[in-house]
Protein backbone atom coordinates (compact mmCIF):
# COMPACT_ATOMS: atom_id res chain seq x y z
CA UNK A 1 0.00 0.00 0.00
CA UNK A 2 2.49 2.63 0.78
CA UNK A 3 4.33 1.32 -2.30
CA UNK A 4 1.92 2.28 -4.74
CA UNK A 5 1.64 5.86 -2.67
CA UNK A 6 4.78 6.79 -3.28
CA UNK A 7 4.67 5.92 -7.31
CA UNK A 8 1.60 8.32 -7.30
CA UNK A 9 3.13 10.89 -6.06
CA UNK A 10 5.22 12.63 -8.88
CA UNK A 11 1.70 13.15 -10.31
CA UNK A 12 0.26 14.80 -7.41
CA UNK A 13 3.13 17.30 -7.60
CA UNK A 14 2.65 17.71 -11.32
CA UNK A 15 -1.03 18.91 -10.63
CA UNK A 16 -0.37 21.16 -7.93
CA UNK A 17 2.51 22.48 -10.18
CA UNK A 18 -0.22 22.93 -12.76
CA UNK A 19 -2.61 24.83 -10.39
CA UNK A 20 0.15 26.93 -8.92
CA UNK A 21 0.73 28.37 -12.37
CA UNK A 22 -3.11 28.57 -13.53
CA UNK A 23 -3.18 30.96 -10.51
CA UNK A 24 -0.22 33.19 -10.94
CA UNK A 25 -1.28 33.13 -14.77
CA UNK A 26 -4.92 34.46 -13.65
CA UNK A 27 -3.61 37.35 -11.12
CA UNK A 28 -1.67 38.65 -13.94
CA UNK A 29 -4.61 38.67 -15.97
CA UNK A 30 -6.74 40.24 -13.97
CA UNK A 31 -4.02 42.81 -13.02
CA UNK A 32 -3.85 43.80 -16.99
CA UNK A 33 -7.48 44.09 -17.09
CA UNK A 34 -7.94 46.34 -14.25
CA UNK A 35 -4.74 48.77 -15.72
CA UNK A 36 -6.06 48.80 -19.17
CA UNK A 37 -9.51 50.10 -17.66
CA UNK A 38 -7.93 52.47 -15.16
CA UNK A 39 -6.82 54.42 -18.39
CA UNK A 40 -8.30 57.43 -19.11
CA UNK A 41 -10.29 57.32 -22.41
CA UNK A 42 -9.24 59.79 -25.32
CA UNK A 43 -11.58 62.76 -26.17
CA UNK A 44 -13.75 61.75 -29.32
CA UNK A 45 -13.43 64.26 -32.25
CA UNK A 46 -16.01 64.75 -34.80
CA UNK A 47 -13.88 65.10 -37.78
CA UNK A 48 -12.35 61.75 -36.35
CA UNK A 49 -15.33 60.16 -36.70
CA UNK A 50 -16.81 61.17 -40.02
CA UNK A 51 -12.94 60.56 -42.27
CA UNK A 52 -13.30 57.06 -39.82
CA UNK A 53 -17.23 56.34 -41.28
CA UNK A 54 -16.22 57.11 -44.73
CA UNK A 55 -13.05 54.68 -44.50
CA UNK A 56 -15.22 52.04 -43.02
CA UNK A 57 -17.53 52.64 -46.01
CA UNK A 58 -14.87 52.42 -48.65
CA UNK A 59 -13.65 49.65 -46.95
CA UNK A 60 -16.86 47.77 -47.54
CA UNK A 61 -17.68 48.42 -50.90
CA UNK A 62 -13.96 47.21 -51.73
CA UNK A 63 -14.94 44.18 -49.66
CA UNK A 64 -17.96 43.54 -51.36
CA UNK A 65 -16.36 44.32 -55.04
CA UNK A 66 -13.56 41.57 -53.85
CA UNK A 67 -16.44 39.26 -53.00
CA UNK A 68 -18.19 39.68 -56.54
CA UNK A 69 -15.23 38.79 -58.32
CA UNK A 70 -14.21 35.85 -56.23
CA UNK A 71 -17.48 34.84 -57.06
CA UNK A 72 -17.24 35.42 -60.61
CA UNK A 73 -14.05 33.58 -60.57
CA UNK A 74 -15.18 30.59 -58.61
CA UNK A 75 -18.24 30.79 -61.32
CA UNK A 76 -15.18 30.32 -64.43
CA UNK A 77 -13.60 28.06 -62.55
CA UNK A 78 -16.57 25.52 -62.11
CA UNK A 79 -17.13 26.62 -66.13
CA UNK A 80 -14.19 25.14 -67.18
CA UNK A 81 -13.16 21.18 -68.05
CA UNK A 82 -11.58 19.23 -65.39
CA UNK A 83 -8.06 17.50 -65.69
CA UNK A 84 -9.70 14.01 -66.51
CA UNK A 85 -12.38 15.32 -69.34
CA UNK A 86 -12.19 13.31 -71.85
CA UNK A 87 -12.16 16.15 -74.80
CA UNK A 88 -8.56 17.45 -73.27
CA UNK A 89 -6.98 14.03 -73.84
CA UNK A 90 -5.93 14.44 -77.47
CA UNK A 91 -4.92 17.85 -76.43
CA UNK A 92 -2.88 17.39 -73.50
CA UNK A 93 -0.93 14.38 -75.58
CA UNK A 94 -0.30 17.30 -78.19
CA UNK A 95 1.13 19.52 -75.55
CA UNK A 96 3.26 16.56 -74.33
CA UNK A 97 3.86 15.90 -77.42
CA UNK A 98 5.13 19.63 -78.15
CA UNK A 99 6.83 19.85 -74.87
CA UNK A 100 9.15 17.12 -75.95
CA UNK A 101 10.11 18.37 -78.82
CA UNK A 102 10.70 21.56 -77.62
CA UNK A 103 13.43 19.76 -75.58
CA UNK A 104 15.15 18.38 -78.20
CA UNK A 105 14.78 21.04 -80.60
CA UNK A 106 16.33 22.86 -77.12
CA UNK A 107 19.12 20.02 -76.70
CA UNK A 108 19.69 20.24 -80.72
CA UNK A 109 19.74 24.05 -80.33
CA UNK A 110 22.33 23.80 -77.39
CA UNK A 111 24.21 21.18 -78.97
CA UNK A 112 24.75 23.29 -82.17
CA UNK A 113 25.05 26.44 -80.18
CA UNK A 114 28.44 24.45 -78.01
CA UNK A 115 29.35 23.07 -81.41
CA UNK A 116 29.52 26.66 -83.17
CA UNK A 117 31.70 27.84 -80.00
CA UNK A 118 34.20 25.77 -80.30
CA UNK A 119 34.15 26.11 -83.77
CA UNK A 120 34.19 29.72 -83.20
CA UNK A 121 36.90 29.08 -80.93
CA UNK A 122 39.23 27.15 -82.83
CA UNK A 123 38.76 29.60 -85.87
CA UNK A 124 40.24 32.59 -83.49
CA UNK A 125 42.86 30.22 -82.53
CA UNK A 126 43.61 29.79 -86.65
CA UNK A 127 43.51 33.12 -86.92
CA UNK A 128 46.05 33.91 -83.91
CA UNK A 129 47.88 31.06 -85.51
CA UNK A 130 47.92 32.68 -89.32
CA UNK A 131 48.38 36.39 -87.73
CA UNK A 132 51.58 35.27 -85.83
CA UNK A 133 52.71 33.97 -88.92
CA UNK A 134 51.89 36.41 -90.75
CA UNK A 135 53.15 39.21 -89.07
CA UNK A 136 56.75 36.77 -88.51
CA UNK A 137 57.00 36.60 -92.75
CA UNK A 138 56.29 40.48 -92.78
CA UNK A 139 58.94 40.91 -90.44
CA UNK A 140 61.40 38.71 -92.66
CA UNK A 141 60.26 40.86 -95.97
CA UNK A 142 61.08 43.88 -94.08
CA UNK A 143 64.46 42.32 -93.36
CA UNK A 144 64.93 41.42 -96.65
CA UNK A 145 63.78 44.54 -98.15
CA UNK A 146 65.77 46.32 -95.76
CA UNK A 147 69.13 44.53 -96.73
CA UNK A 148 68.04 44.90 -100.35
CA UNK A 149 67.45 48.58 -99.60
CA UNK A 150 71.10 48.46 -98.35
CA UNK A 151 72.42 46.87 -101.10
CA UNK A 152 70.68 48.91 -103.43
CA UNK A 153 72.78 52.07 -101.58
CA UNK A 154 75.44 49.84 -101.71
CA UNK A 155 75.00 49.62 -105.47
CA UNK A 156 74.08 53.31 -106.13
CA UNK A 157 77.59 54.49 -104.04
CA UNK A 158 79.39 51.88 -105.94
CA UNK A 159 78.10 53.42 -109.20
CA UNK A 160 78.29 56.95 -108.38
CA UNK A 161 82.26 55.80 -107.57
CA UNK A 162 82.29 54.00 -110.75
CA UNK A 163 80.55 56.88 -112.96
CA UNK A 164 83.30 59.22 -110.93
CA UNK A 165 86.35 56.88 -111.84
CA UNK A 166 85.20 56.64 -115.54
CA UNK A 167 84.40 60.52 -116.02
CA UNK A 168 88.43 61.16 -114.37
CA UNK A 169 89.62 57.82 -116.58
CA UNK A 170 88.34 59.53 -119.70
CA UNK A 171 89.70 62.57 -118.66
CA UNK A 172 92.84 60.92 -118.21
CA UNK A 173 93.10 58.92 -121.68
CA UNK A 174 92.18 62.70 -123.44
CA UNK A 175 95.27 64.08 -122.04
CA UNK A 176 97.40 61.06 -122.37
CA UNK A 177 96.04 59.45 -126.01
CA UNK A 178 99.38 60.30 -127.42
CA UNK A 179 101.22 58.64 -125.19
CA UNK A 180 98.95 55.30 -125.12
CA UNK A 181 100.39 55.07 -129.05
CA UNK A 182 102.29 51.09 -128.67
CA UNK A 183 104.16 50.48 -131.90
CA UNK A 184 104.83 46.79 -132.81
CA UNK A 185 107.72 45.20 -135.24
CA UNK A 186 107.07 41.52 -136.81
CA UNK A 187 110.15 39.97 -137.52
CA UNK A 188 111.79 40.61 -140.23
CA UNK A 189 111.08 37.91 -143.32
CA UNK A 190 113.67 36.24 -144.58
CA UNK A 191 114.22 35.54 -148.91
CA UNK A 192 114.41 31.52 -148.71
CA UNK A 193 113.64 29.79 -151.73
CA UNK A 194 112.20 26.74 -149.55
CA UNK A 195 108.64 24.69 -150.62
CA UNK A 196 105.62 25.58 -147.90
CA UNK A 197 103.59 22.98 -145.84
CA UNK A 198 100.75 24.99 -145.98
CA UNK A 199 98.45 24.89 -142.62
CA UNK A 200 95.25 26.30 -142.00
CA UNK A 201 94.02 27.56 -138.56
CA UNK A 202 90.07 28.05 -137.99
CA UNK A 203 87.14 27.35 -135.80
CA UNK A 204 89.83 26.44 -133.19
CA UNK A 205 91.81 23.81 -135.04
CA UNK A 206 94.96 23.05 -136.99
CA UNK A 207 93.87 21.71 -140.79
CA UNK A 208 97.08 20.39 -142.67
CA UNK A 209 96.63 21.20 -146.28
CA UNK A 210 98.57 17.97 -147.52
CA UNK A 211 99.10 15.12 -145.60
CA UNK A 212 102.60 13.66 -144.97
CA UNK A 213 102.15 11.73 -148.53
CA UNK A 214 101.30 14.97 -150.35
CA UNK A 215 97.77 14.30 -150.47
CA UNK A 216 94.68 15.76 -149.40
CA UNK A 217 94.60 15.68 -145.65
CA UNK A 218 91.23 14.62 -143.73
CA UNK A 219 88.98 17.57 -143.03
CA UNK A 220 90.43 19.60 -145.72
CA UNK A 221 88.21 19.54 -149.49
CA UNK A 222 90.42 20.25 -152.39
CA UNK A 223 88.11 21.95 -155.04
CA UNK A 224 90.08 22.44 -158.31
CA UNK A 225 89.42 24.91 -161.02
CA UNK A 226 89.81 24.68 -164.85
CA UNK A 227 93.20 26.41 -164.60
CA UNK A 228 95.06 24.13 -162.22
CA UNK A 229 94.15 25.72 -159.10
CA UNK A 230 92.29 24.34 -156.04
CA UNK A 231 90.56 26.35 -152.99
CA UNK A 232 90.65 24.72 -149.66
CA UNK A 233 87.65 24.31 -147.22
CA UNK A 234 87.93 23.15 -144.26
CA UNK A 235 85.36 21.46 -142.34
CA UNK A 236 84.76 22.29 -138.81
CA UNK A 237 85.41 20.07 -135.95
CA UNK A 238 87.83 17.63 -138.59
CA UNK A 239 90.90 19.24 -137.30
CA UNK A 240 93.78 18.84 -134.72
CA UNK A 241 93.76 20.38 -131.49
CA UNK A 242 97.33 21.73 -130.30
CA UNK A 243 96.74 21.00 -126.96
CA UNK A 244 94.42 17.43 -127.52
CA UNK A 245 96.58 15.97 -130.21
CA UNK A 246 100.15 17.75 -129.44
CA UNK A 247 101.64 14.23 -129.73
CA UNK A 248 100.40 13.60 -132.98
CA UNK A 249 101.19 17.00 -134.25
CA UNK A 250 104.86 16.59 -132.61
CA UNK A 251 105.64 13.63 -134.87
CA UNK A 252 103.56 15.04 -138.08
CA UNK A 253 104.78 18.61 -138.46
CA UNK A 254 108.34 17.37 -139.29
CA UNK A 255 107.67 14.43 -141.38
CA UNK A 256 105.24 17.53 -143.19
CA UNK A 257 108.09 20.12 -143.31
CA UNK A 258 110.47 17.23 -144.40
CA UNK A 259 114.13 18.55 -144.70
CA UNK A 260 113.91 21.33 -146.97
CA UNK A 261 110.84 23.13 -146.53
CA UNK A 262 108.82 25.45 -144.04
CA UNK A 263 105.72 25.35 -142.64
CA UNK A 264 102.86 28.66 -143.46
CA UNK A 265 100.14 29.55 -141.54
CA UNK A 266 97.31 31.37 -142.34
CA UNK A 267 95.10 32.28 -139.42
CA UNK A 268 91.74 33.34 -138.88
CA UNK A 269 90.42 35.46 -136.28
CA UNK A 270 88.59 32.71 -134.75
CA UNK A 271 91.97 30.72 -134.18
CA UNK A 272 95.06 33.02 -132.57
CA UNK A 273 94.45 31.37 -129.26
CA UNK A 274 95.40 27.96 -131.48
CA UNK A 275 98.00 29.82 -133.18
CA UNK A 276 99.99 30.38 -130.07
CA UNK A 277 99.83 26.79 -128.72
CA UNK A 278 100.56 25.95 -132.10
CA UNK A 279 103.86 28.18 -131.88
CA UNK A 280 104.82 26.33 -128.84
CA UNK A 281 105.37 23.27 -130.54
CA UNK A 282 106.72 24.67 -133.79
CA UNK A 283 109.66 26.42 -131.43
CA UNK A 284 109.85 23.03 -129.51
CA UNK A 285 110.58 21.89 -132.94
CA UNK A 286 113.04 24.01 -134.00
CA UNK A 287 111.00 24.52 -137.29
CA UNK A 288 110.85 27.40 -139.53
CA UNK A 289 107.29 28.98 -140.25
CA UNK A 290 105.89 32.25 -141.98
CA UNK A 291 102.31 33.49 -141.30
CA UNK A 292 99.40 34.99 -142.94
CA UNK A 293 96.01 36.72 -141.09
CA UNK A 294 93.05 36.14 -143.32
CA UNK A 295 89.69 37.79 -142.70
CA UNK A 296 86.78 35.55 -141.85
CA UNK A 297 85.30 35.03 -145.56
CA UNK A 298 88.54 35.33 -147.48
CA UNK A 299 88.67 32.03 -149.33
CA UNK A 300 92.14 30.56 -149.88
CA UNK A 301 93.04 29.42 -153.11
CA UNK A 302 96.01 27.67 -154.08
CA UNK A 303 98.58 27.21 -157.44
CA UNK A 304 101.98 26.57 -158.22
CA UNK A 305 102.47 30.04 -158.67
CA UNK A 306 100.86 32.15 -156.40
CA UNK A 307 102.54 33.78 -153.67
CA UNK A 308 103.03 32.46 -150.14
CA UNK A 309 104.16 34.06 -146.34
CA UNK A 310 107.71 34.58 -146.39
CA UNK A 311 109.35 32.73 -143.30
CA UNK A 312 110.11 34.95 -140.04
Amino acid sequence: MKRRLHRDNPDSLELLLDTLCNVFGGIILIACLLAMLNRPKPALDPANLTSDREAGILIEKKIEMARAELDGLQKRRSALPRENDATLLPMVQELQALQRTAEVKRQKIAEQDELAAKKTAQLMRDAGTEIARLREQIQRVEGKLGLVNQDTEAARQRHSALKKQLTDLQLELESVAELNVEKLRFPKERQMDRPPSPIILRYGQVFPVYDAQGKAAPGVNHVSTPDGNFTALVTAGAGLSPVRDAKRLRTFLPAYVGSRGYLTLYVYPDSFGTMRELKRLIFELGLDYGMDLCDEHRVLVFSAQGAKPKPL
